[in-house]
C-alpha cells in the first residue's frame, strides 16, 4: 500500500491546482497514481477549494486509532448490508447498490465484518455464510515461486493492446479452468469481453497442458473468425502449450500477473455464475450435453450490465456485424 500523502506533497498539490495544472499532470509530477490525487481533491476540498493545511488536519484525524468499525457505528447501514446479503449479493454488488442510494461502504469493509470472529464489526458472527464463496477464514495467497520454464517466453498482460481493456472491440477472450471434486477433473471456461458470451469444455480425465490446449482450440475454432483475436489467461501450467494455440487459431495470448484475478474479471465473474450449476463438490466428468445446457442457460440469462439483454443476443448481433 502506498504511503499517505505528506504535507509537502499536499502543498504542491494546492499550488499546482491553483495554477490550473490538470490532475493527471499533478499526479505525474508527484509520482502518484491519478486516482490518489483525485480522491485527495474530492475528499478534502473545502468551500474555497483545496487547502493543504486543512487537508492535512483532516487526514491526521482520519488516521487516529483505534476507530469504531463503520458498520458497528452505523446500525442502519449494517441492516442495509444484511438485507442485501440475504439475497446472496456479493460485497461488491452491495457496495455499488448502496453507493447509488447515497451510502458509502467499501466491499472490503463488508468482507472484514464477515470474517470477524467476534462479530464486533457490525455483522453477525455467521455473516461469512452469505458470502459468494462461503469460507470461514480468508486463505493466505500462496507465495510459492513458479518455475520459470513452465510457460516460457510468454506475453504479459501489460503488452496487451489498450483497445482490449476498453471493451470497444469484440473478439477478445478471457479464459480459466474450474476444478472438479478432488482435483480430478476440470472444465475450460472462456468468455468474450464485450458480450460476456461464455464457452465451456469438460476435461474429465485431468487438466494436462495437452488436453487444455486441445479444448481451448476446439472451442474457439468454432467461433466466427472476426470474433477471435486475443485470449487472456492466468499463469497456470495448464497453458504450457499456449504457443500451439496461438499458431492453430492465429491469435495472441496474454498472461495476467501472478495473483491478479481482476485482470480477467469477466472470466472470474463467469466462473462464479457457473458454480450455481456446478458447485465446488461437483465431479466435472459430466455428459457434454449437460454442460451444453448449462452453457446455454448462462448465455441466455438477462444481464444487468446489458440492460437486461442476454450475452447471447449481444454476441449474435456482433456475429452479424462483420465488416
Amino acid at each position: 500500500m502506498a504511503a499517505r500523502l505528506s504535507f509537502a506533497e499536499r502543498a504542491r498539490v494546492e499550488a499546482l491546482r491553483a495554477a490550473g495544472v490538470a490532475v493527471a499532470t499533478v499526479a505525474q509530477r508527484l509520482g502518484r497514481d491519478p486516482s490518489t490525487i483525485h480522491r485527495e481533491l474530492t475528499r478534502d476540498r473545502g468551500g474555497d477549494g483545496y487547502d493543504a493545511a486543512v487537508a492535512q488536519r483532516l487526514a491526521d484525524r482520519r488516521a487516529l486509532r483505534p476507530k469504531t468499525p463503520k458498520l458497528a457505528a452505523d446500525r442502519v447501514l449494517a441492516a442495509m448490508v444484511r438485507e442485501r446479503q440475504s439475497m446472496r449479493w456479493s460485497p461488491q454488488a452491495i457496495s455499488a447498490d448502496l453507493r447509488c442510494a447515497g451510502h458509502t461502504v467499501r466491499a472490503e469493509t463488508i468482507y472484514a465484518a464477515c470474517y470477524d470472529r467476534q462479530g464486533s464489526r457490525g455483522l453477525p458472527q455467521d455473516a461469512w455464510r452469505l458470502l459468494p464463496r462461503r469460507c470461514r477464514e480468508r486463505k493466505p495467497r500462496s507465495r510459492a515461486a513458479r518455475k520459470p520454464d513452465v510457460l516460457g517466453d510468454f506475453k504479459p498482460v501489460s503488452r496487451r493492446p489498450s483497445i482490449v481493456q476498453q471493451r470497444s472491440e469484440p473478439g477478445h477472450w478471457e479464459g480459466d479452468l474450474i476444478i472438479g471434486a478432488g482435483n480430478r477433473s476440470a472444465a475450460v471456461t472462456l468468455v468474450e469481453r464485450v458480450s460476456r458470451q461464455s464457452l465451456t469444455a469438460a476435461l474429465p480425465n485431468g487438466y494436462t497442458a495437452e488436453r487444455a490446449a486441445a479444448a481451448v482450440t476446439a472451442a474457439l475454432s468454432r467461433q466466427p473468425r472476426h470474433l477471435v483475436k486475443t485470449l487472456t489467461w492466468d499463469q497456470g501450467r495448464e497453458m504450457a502449450r499456449w504457443a500451439h494455440i496461438e499458431q492453430a487459431l492465429g491469435i495472441d495470448i496474454y498472461f495476467c500477473d501472478p495473483r491478479s484475478p481482476w485482470q480477467r474479471a469477466s472470466n472470474e465473474q463467469t466462473n462464479g455464475l457457473l458454480r450455481r450449476w456446478l458447485p465446488k463438490s461437483t465431479d466435472l466428468d459430466i455428459n457434454p450435453a449437460r454442460l451444453a445446457v448449462i452453457e446455454d442457460n448462462l448465455n441466455h440469462m438477462p444481464r444487468k450490465l446489458h440492460s437486461w439483454q442476454s450475452a447471447h443476443s449481444i454476441y449474435t448481433a456482433l456475429t452479424c456485424n462483420h465488416h
